[in-house]
């Protein structure tokens, strides 16, 4: 009480100060008459007023709960004194007149001056914290959007197929004829070119070391040996249009394919050979052979890549929609519901043997031609400028690169053909071979088939109703023995009841409510735990036990056959270090069950039951896109597409490096055996040789892709 008599106290003498030298009526009230005729005044000069100064207090300092103090609470006198007596009657005022006292004058006024001034009060002053927080966002949001940014660049390199959305596609049908015709048209280009690249080639080991038996003309006349070398290398080029076609498609999109380096190798040989002609000098044989072959098997990998999509396109256009496609997610590769979506596009991606040529391609081009202008500028033999040139070309040109990838592809697609399987190119490998588990359901690992009922026994439960009740749950539960059920309700006569409340068990089971009871499904150890008293004599362990309200109702006899297809699927993952996760929604299948079904521990995953009803479910939902189609049930299929897939990534990346390797010996071996003039060794027939031998690993890794 003496606090608020103090607030009182000082609100009035603050009130007094701010009427300082104001005359105030005896009686210290105002009528409000006497107020209006004071505001009302027009003509009269107006009474001088106090002038008062408001101001506005902080916001914290606001106090709106206050209550102004009345009349009847606070007295009336000139000199109030500082501390006001605890008993201070107050006059009441007239009944007849109505009056308005100074107080409360004054508070009106500085509450319409508060609601005056509030839109234009000062915001309050923000925290350092609130200040550095608003200073960060500007900065936390750009470099999200960096970041962002720097993983689409990330995932547009790693899976080319998936940096943009997949573009309107022909329909299977006829990308299918249109790899039929390009496929004709490039065997039959390959056939004509065969017989001028294998004469060129005769040539060039007839005169390296059968040159005794060739006729004196062809050793006395360097015009023949010109004419014929450079007549079948340019009859060559004229039978393989294709090659010219992708050079210059290549050329517009600013790339270095090896049909261009095919075509510049050829074009220097022909150099050499008209120079030789005209001249009537050639002491050596024209490289006409190695740039035959070259350009020979430039149609060669273009045939195999046609070769390969065919396969793909036959596939998907005789099966129309696939059941399954494979997809990578977080889990490892799991088989998803089939679509088509982007396996066109995906089909015509480049490998990395493709995409890494256009960058080391020109530089070993660049390189030859330079070191060329070195020997034969600094040991003035500029007459030997084409023949050196077309030697370091040939040396620096692998003849493995056309082939390094897109014979792998064609191995892999043709084994994948006769499992019913395909890959969408160096793409789609490349896509699902970045994980090294895979995902696996119950039909996979015990397909149907295997999975028999060898009897049935109950416990004091009608027959009827137990077959609808585990056919009940097995439907909700979506498990793989549902077909034995629905025989068994059918042979019974039997209907489905509703169920309500499933719930899966981490000890091996699932169940539900059904007309109220509480139905459970599961193996002997989901029974113990669930304190279901078992018979003692007990012989079969892994059957499948039900229980109604805590009692035992019948026992199923559950015979697991394993499968010779499934048990090697599951030898070559383990083979190719891939790890199976379980998926499974029965509690029977377990990693021990497997290793006592099939012999050996294939080392699966074993993820808690909530993890496996999850990945069960992605199962069921489409793909996003088709990596790889698969139209056979099972593990084999799924396991060779994955397990070709990794195979064909590897010998790919394997022989582009063994293909640049031996370019960059070529090349500094044909330096220096030019620079120290032992043309000799840079015979036609040599280099031939040169050239085959670091050919032999791409053909050797590519024929690797399809033995596992």
């Amino acid at each position: 009480m003496n606090d608020r008599r103090d607030e009182i106290s000082q609100l009035l003498s603050e009130t007094r100060d701010l009427l300082g030298g104001v005359e105030l009526p005896a009686d210290d009230a105002f009528s409000l008459e006497d107020i209006l005729a004071e505001f009302s005044q027009s003509g009269a000069e107006p009474a001088p007023k106090p002038e008062f100064k408001v101001e506005e207090p902080p916001t914290e300092q606001v106090q709106p709960a206050v209550e102004e103090p009345t009349e009847e609470e606070l007295p009336v006198c000139e000199d109030v004194p500082q501390e006001a007596p605890e008993t201070a009657p107050a006059p009441e005022p007239a009944p007849e007149e109505q009056k308005v006292s100074l107080e409360d004058l004054m508070a009106r006024t500085v509450e319409s001056v508060l609601e005056e001034n509030e839109e234009a009060a000062l915001p309050p002053k923000r925290s350092l914290k609130a200040q550095w927080i608003a200073a960060t966002a500007g900065v936390k949001n750009r470099a999200a959007a960096v970041s962002e940014a720097v993983s689409a660049r990330f995932d547009k390199h790693s899976h080319p197929a998936a940096a943009k959305a997949i573009p309107q596609e022909p329909a299977m049908e006829q990308a299918f004829r249109e790899e039929t015709r390009r496929r004709k048209r490039l065997t039959r280009q390959l056939t004509m070119s065969a017989v001028p690249v294998a004469a060129l080639l005769l040539a060039s080991v007839a005169h390296t070391w059968f040159g005794q038996y060739l006729p004196q003309l062809w050793h006395a006349q360097p015009l023949l040996r010109c004419g014929v070398m450079g007549g079948g290398l340019l009859l060559t080029l004229l039978l393989t249009p294709a090659v010219w076609k992708e050079a210059v498609a290549a050329a517009k999109k600013k790339q270095t394919a090896c049909e261009l380096a095919a075509l510049l190798t050829s074009l220097a040989v022909l150099g050499d050979c008209i120079l030789g002609a005209v001249a009537q000098n050639a002491p050596r044989l024209p490289l006409a052979g190695c740039a035959a072959l070259m350009v020979w098997l430039c149609v060669a990998g273009q045939r195999y890549a046609s070769v390969s999509r065919r396969e793909g396109f036959r596939l998907a256009d005789l099966g129309g929609r696939p059941p399954y496609v494979a997809e990578v997610t977080e889990a490892g590769v799991s088989k998803r519901k089939g679509r088509l979506d982007g396996f066109y596009t995906a089909s015509h991606q480049l490998s990395p043997a493709d995409r890494i040529r256009n960058l080391l391609l020109p530089l070993l081009l660049s390189a030859a031609t330079v070191l060329t202008g070195v020997v034969c500028i600094g040991g003035e033999r500029m007459e030997e400028f084409l023949y050196v040139w077309s030697a370091l070309l040939c040396a620096c040109v692998p003849l493995g690169l056309p082939l390094c990838g897109t014979l792998p592809l064609r191995h892999l697609n043709r084994r994948l053909g006769r499992s019913g399987c395909s890959v969408a190119g160096y793409a789609g490998a490349a896509a699902i071979s970045t994980s090294r588990q895979v995902v696996v359901s119950d039909a996979d690992l015990f397909p149907p088939g295997t999975v028999s009922l060898n009897g049935l026994k109950l416990y004091g439960a009608e027959i009827g109703t137990v077959i609808s009740y585990a056919a009940t749950v097995c439907k909700a539960a979506g498990s793989h023995l549902l077909p034995l059920f629905d025989q068994l309700l059918s042979s019974e006569g039997g209907t489905y009841r509703k169920l309500e409340d499933l719930e899966f068990y981490e000890e091996g089971g699932f169940g539900g409510t059904i007309r109220g009871e509480t139905v459970m499904m599961g193996s002997a150890y989901f029974m113990k735990c669930r304190r279901v008293d078992l018979p003692r004599d007990l012989k079969t362990k892994s059957g499948l036990f039900m229980a109604v309200d805590g009692q035992l109702a019948a026992i199923f006899a559950i015979k697991y056959a394993p499968s010779r297809n499934v048990e090697w699927a599951l030898r070559a993952l383990r083979r190719s270090r891939i790890e199976p996760v379980l998926a499974v929604r029965s509690g029977n299948i377990t990693p021990g069950v497997l290793k006592n079904k099939f012999g050996f521990d294939a080392k699966p995953i074993y993820p808690d039951v909530y993890t496996r009803v999850e990945l069960s479910e992605e199962m069921k939902q489409p793909a996003e896109r088709a990596d790889a189609i698969i139209y056979r049930e099972g593990l084999m299929p799924f396991a060779e597409t994955l397990i070709g897939s990794r195979r064909c990534v590897r010998m790919v990346k394997s022989a582009a490096v063994l293909c640049w390797l031996g370019s960059l010996c070529g090349l500094l071996l044909g330096y220096y055996l030019s620079s120290v003039s032992a043309y000799n060794a840079l015979n036609a027939g040599y280099l031939l040789i040169f050239a085959l031998l670091w050919l032999l690993p791409t053909v050797l890794l590519s024929d690797l892709t399809r033995r596992y």
